[in-house]
């Protein structure tokens, strides 16, 4: 099965004038995507473990030219709670942007399982 006809038979049932199809058809991608990203993520990990145990650091594919390197990367962050008590509050109000954007929550039966893990409910 060709990536457009995969994508197509998602699509097939849906009605852009319902929002329940609409919704539907979101989770039934949404659904397609996780799956498609934990198997993603298990080949990453063979590949990782394949070059590991040759101690290769690159390799290059010649039938499907792919290359493959894996790097050494650091990440640096900052504390915050150091940084408020070195700094007055108007300083932090200099270096602190902030920044207002939409963002849209779509709460799948799946998340609202897991989310019921981590929210407490008020009595």
């Amino acid at each position: 099965m060709r990536k457009s006809e995969e994508v197509e038979i998602l699509l097939a049932d849906l009605d852009e004038t319902n929002i329940s199809s609409i919704l539907k058809t979101y989770h039934d991608v949404d659904n397609v995507s996780k799956k498609i990203e934990e198997l993603r993520e298990m080949l990453r990990v063979k590949i990782k473990a394949y070059l590991k145990e040759r101690l290769w650091t690159n390799y290059k594919d010649k039938e499907t030219k792919i290359n493959v390197t894996i790097s050494v990367q650091k990440r640096e962050t900052i504390n915050k709670d150091q940084l408020k008590c070195i700094l007055s509050e108007a300083d932090m109000s200099q270096i602190t942007r902030i920044t207002s954007f939409e963002k849209l929550l779509i709460v799948t039966p799946e998340t609202r399982m897991r989310l019921k893990n981590y929210v407490k409910k008020k009595l």
